[in-house]
């Protein structure tokens, strides 16, 4: 946002239609004359895609009207767009940045395998190595307890261990 004229919003959409409603904004704004700069889609966001844009966004406007999009997070019942609905780049900033995989599995917890010679088997995490993101899981239908080292995105968290 280094130019003062463009304004980053948030705008509302259907959960799991981010995408589309991106890709079918960017290709009416283009029509419309609406001068739109970068859409993102953060995938830890579901329900919102986030524009910076030269122009106001006029979600009355008939050629803007996009299936799935909800409107403009802020904007006043009539559409308008005050201060209060723009966003600034530190705010985006926050969604830019994934958090590792590994750190929303516990010790204890009931993973399924993704991939890999075990797809499909459930285990048990016995250890994490966040440092390399491995994870040391024992199967759960093995008869003896044999440990096996995974990524920790070839797994799948089916069960949270309760702390």
């Amino acid at each position: 946002m280094e130019d003062n004229q463009n304004s980053i919003f948030a705008l509302k959409t259907s959960a799991g239609q981010e995408r589309n409603v991106a890709m079918l904004l960017k290709l009416k704004a283009d029509k419309a004359g609406v001068a739109i700069k970068s859409i993102v889609v953060p995938e830890s966001l579901k329900g919102y895609i986030i524009v910076e844009s030269a122009s106001k966004i006029d979600m009355k406007n008939p050629e803007m009207r996009i299936r799935h999009l909800r409107g403009i997070v802020g904007a006043q019942k009539d559409g308008t767009i005050d201060m209060k609905s723009q966003i600034t780049l530190e705010e985006v900033k926050r969604f830019l940045k994934p958090k590792p995989i590994i750190s929303s599995i516990q010790k204890g917890s009931v993973v399924e395998l993704v991939s890999g010679p075990f797809k499909g088997e459930r285990a048990r995490v016995v250890r994490l190595d966040e440092s390399r993101e491995e994870v040391v899981l024992e199967l759960v239908e093995a008869a003896v307890p044999i440990p096996v080292t995974v990524k920790a995105d070839q797994i799948r968290i089916i069960k949270k261990e309760a702390n």
